[in-house]
């Protein structure tokens, strides 16, 4: 749906014309809203014809998530104020602090030792700012600041019409997000049925994947991602073998006993895997995670070759993972390690095969949570032996390979 932005007259208009053109503003979010309009774009607008009824500098709406304390989204309109747009959270929320009330005013910007002089004239263009509060969830929060050239306080007028237009913009966060649950809960359904399908087909196999994105997004978390990168990284442990869901049962069967052209058709299974998720919208994050969970750390592994950073993390995660999951349970043809075979393993093999990072990662989450491998004090044990073996390789082992 399209925004006009119709210039408002540079006069102030009547009391009536304004509300005309408040109501003809809030009619067309709304229905952008109830249509799927993208929030993103919604937000913008509201920016953009807050600014207008305003005749203010500038306008900025923010999404912060208190509980994590971190800014998750911001949308500006007007004239570039970077002293306030590229604050962090930390003085954003020293400088609009949660509280009862509804709008937070700051009277004298250009002297206020709580915003930053980022720019040498930009802080001086701007007299005061006026920002109101709107809740999104019980961690979200929308705050919508506006900026003048002068010092100027809100009438009573304009915070309600600034206030409606705020709120809309945090009903269309609610139903996006509403629907981004929505989307995750099928979404998580179609990779728990891909994964069944595939692991249907040999019982040796059977539960590999759904223990290899255990351990995926408990490393995932362990190495401070966000919860959205960790179900990703879930989801990839639960789909990275799903290019073998067309192979002959024969070879898979084989699968440590494999010859040469064997092996050959068995090594195809992250580029077949990758264009199964490719096309799937839902699924398409998944891709460089799936096509390149058998790369190695130091460039050997396949099917690109790539090396160190050049693998994406999730795809490191997912490597050392697979590895030491399939060391525990073995196949039908390689017998099964110990923990304490299969741990040494990976240590050996830090700054080689295996992102020693990822792989020190895994042992502290193991330490933390070893109900994820169901292990037993002495297993603790064991993984904080290996821990310790890894953490000189972790770092200072990796410039030599660079």
């Amino acid at each position: 749906m399209n925004f006009p932005m119709e210039p408002l007259p540079t006069e102030k208009p009547p009391t009536e014309d304004r509300h005309r053109a408040f109501f003809r503003i809030f009619t067309q979010i709304s229905k952008a809203i109830h249509s799927g309009e993208s929030s993103d774009d919604i937000l913008r607008h509201i920016a953009a014809h807050v600014q207008e009824l305003l005749d203010a500098k500038g306008c900025i709406y923010w999404i912060v998530d208190r509980d994590r304390g971190a800014i998750v989204g911001k949308h500006s309109q007007g004239f570039s104020y970077r002293s306030l747009e590229e604050m962090d959270y930390a003085t954003l929320a020293e400088l609009f602090p949660r509280s009862e009330e509804r709008l937070a005013c700051v009277e004298d910007a250009r002297n206020d030792p709580r915003i930053p002089d980022r720019e040498r004239l930009g802080k001086r263009r701007v007299g005061s700012i006026s920002a109101l509060f709107f809740g999104i969830t019980a961690s979200l929060e929308g705050i919508l600041a506006v900026y003048f050239y002068d010092q100027r306080q809100l009438s009573a007028e304009q915070v309600e019409l600034v206030t409606a237009l705020g709120e809309q913009g945090a009903i269309a966060l609610q139903k996006a997000m509403s629907f981004d649950e929505k989307m995750i809960a099928n979404m998580r359904q179609m990779v728990e049925g891909l994964a069944m399908a595939l692991e249907a087909k040999d019982e040796q196999t059977h539960g590999h994947s759904v223990r290899v994105a255990a351990l995926a997004r408990m490393v995932a978390v362990e190495m401070g991602l966000s919860d959205g990168e960790a179900e990703t990284i879930h989801h990839g442990g639960m789909l990275h073998d799903i290019g073998k869901i067309g192979m002959e049962d024969a070879i898979l069967q084989r699968l440590g006993i494999l010859n040469k052209k064997e092996l050959d058709i068995v090594r195809r299974h992250p580029e077949i895997g990758a264009r199964i998720t490719k096309p799937l919208n839902v699924l398409s994050n998944l891709e460089p995670l799936i096509l390149h969970h058998h790369e190695r750390f130091d460039g050997s592994g396949y099917p690109k070759g790539l090396r160190g950073r050049d693998i994406p993390l999730g795809a490191r995660i997912l490597a050392v993972c697979d590895a030491f999951e399939t060391m525990l349970a073995g196949r039908r043809h390689l017998a099964a390690m110990s923990l304490n075979d299969a741990a040494a393993n990976l240590s050996k093999e830090s700054g080689r095969h295996f992102d020693p990072k990822v792989v020190r990662a895994l042992f502290s989450g193991l330490m933390k949570s070893p109900e994820v491998l169901g292990l037993s004090e002495e297993g603790r044990r064991i993984i904080a032996r290996h821990r310790e073996e890894v953490r000189f390789v972790a770092n200072f082992g990796e410039g030599a390979f660079f």
